[in-house]
């Protein structure tokens, strides 16, 4: 068994499954009751659901691949956790335009992407 890798996977698990039930509740919900036209809210909830199944797979890879210690998936690992690095960076500069330094509060996703990045990338070294 891979344990970095491993714990990539289960920090991803757990953070889609935080995206699927939470983030109905604050984002999600209250984006749906807005007066923002449909084919925006359509496309929108679309590329939602997206992101949580994105989260569900990798989580699920990079378990997998972690409890069986599969080195011959290196460049999988690596490909995942370089874009869930991007994407804590993502959230930290999108934060930054709106909120500046609140951002670290306001807009913590990065807090939980950024693990799943820096675990797997540890784990292949």
């Amino acid at each position: 068994m891979n344990t970095w890798i491993f714990s990539a996977g289960v920090v991803g698990i757990f953070t889609s499954f935080v995206h699927i039930f939470a983030g109905q509740v604050d984002p999600v919900r209250p984006f749906l009751k807005s007066d923002l036209a449909e084919v925006p809210k359509a496309t929108l909830l679309g590329c939602w659901h997206m992101v949580s199944a994105i989260l569900l797979l990798s989580g699920s890879a990079l378990a997998y691949i972690g409890w069986y210690n599969l080195t011959g998936w290196q460049n999988v690992v690596a490909g995942i956790s370089v874009s869930f690095v991007i994407f804590s960076f993502v959230f930290i500069a999108v934060g930054w335009s709106f909120f500046k330094l609140q951002t670290f509060i306001k807009l913590p996703q990065w807090v939980l992407l950024l693990p799943i990045g820096v675990l797997g990338l540890i784990g292949i070294r």
